[in-house]
């Protein structure tokens, strides 16, 4: 299956960024049959994002149509409120799945991020969508990203959710709780503790700002450079996008080192080290 989960940014003004996060594994059955760079999360200027886990086949080729469509303008009008556009996308799921025939039903859910205004003006807005094949039934679900006074996790999906809750308390009761990284930590070391056997490879990131809009965030491990789960080799320190590591700094991705000016985070003691150090062990060996 997956971990994937959403959270909300929130600075000294308000919530800043809303942001999806998940592994890159996919498993056929269990993890010896398994690919660990298999895109998950999906960013679509301007101000839409999206995350999957469960079934594989309908949400991975679903979504890349539908990210398609909504870059080339032809789902809605510029001025369409971000509650309009989900009922759009839920319409469009429903109507593509009808179109298959004899195809195995498998359940899976789907996030939907999305933005309304910009700078200091925007809104986030969020919605959990999903199948469940015993009953043939959709669910569809608008998730309160309002009235949050800190960083905080909104969701956790998939096999790795509980791995990634426990995680994310120990961060919470820390020194860090509260903030964006904190999250996104507890996340990595949930990851690379290697709790749950069907989630691997690296984490892929998806974000809106509140000023820069939908992008895709590349992560960087030990000196290697990753997007969507998948190596990479940036040709200039100038990337056109933005690399963080597991504590969430903002780094460069030609140094792997920390961005002139960039705040340098540091891993609060009551947080455990452990499983990120297993992983690196088997990873060297």
């Amino acid at each position: 299956m997956t971990t994937l989960i959403s959270w909300i940014s929130v600075d000294s003004r308000g919530p800043s960024a809303i942001n999806i996060v998940s592994d890159s594994r996919i498993t056929w059955g269990s993890d010896k049959y398994r690919w660990d760079t298999g895109r998950k999360v999906f960013s679509c200027s301007p101000n839409d994002i999206f995350g999957y886990c469960g079934d594989v086949l309908f949400p991975s080729l679903v979504l890349g149509q539908l990210t398609d469509l909504i870059r080339d303008e032809l789902l809605w009008e510029e001025d369409c409120s971000a509650d309009k556009k989900h009922s759009i996308i839920f319409d469009f799921l429903k109507s593509s799945f009808e179109h298959r025939h004899n195809a195995p039903d498998r359940d899976f859910s789907i996030i939907h991020c999305s933005k309304e205004n910009r700078g200091m003006q925007s809104t986030f807005h969020m919605w959990h969508t999903s199948f469940h094949r015993k009953t043939g039934e959709w669910n569809d679900n608008s998730i309160n990203v309002t009235d949050c006074e800190k960083s905080k996790l909104l969701l956790a999906l998939g096999s790795g959710k509980k791995s990634v809750h426990d995680s994310v308390k120990k961060w919470e009761n820390s020194s860090q709780g509260g903030t964006a990284r904190a999250v996104f930590s507890a996340f990595c070391d949930s990851l690379f503790d290697g709790n749950d056997l069907l989630s691997g490879g690296m984490p892929q990131i998806v974000s809106i700002d509140r000023s820069k809009g939908a992008r895709v965030i590349g992560f960087v491990l030990d000196g290697n450079r990753f997007i969507y789960g998948l190596p990479q080799n940036p040709m200039s320190s100038h990337s056109k996008i933005e690399w963080v590591d597991r504590l969430f700094q903002r780094i460069c991705p030609k140094t792997g080192k920390l961005l002139s000016g960039a705040q340098r985070h540091v891993r609060p003691k009551t947080s455990q080290k452990g499983g990120f150090a297993r992983f690196m062990r088997k990873k060297r060996d």
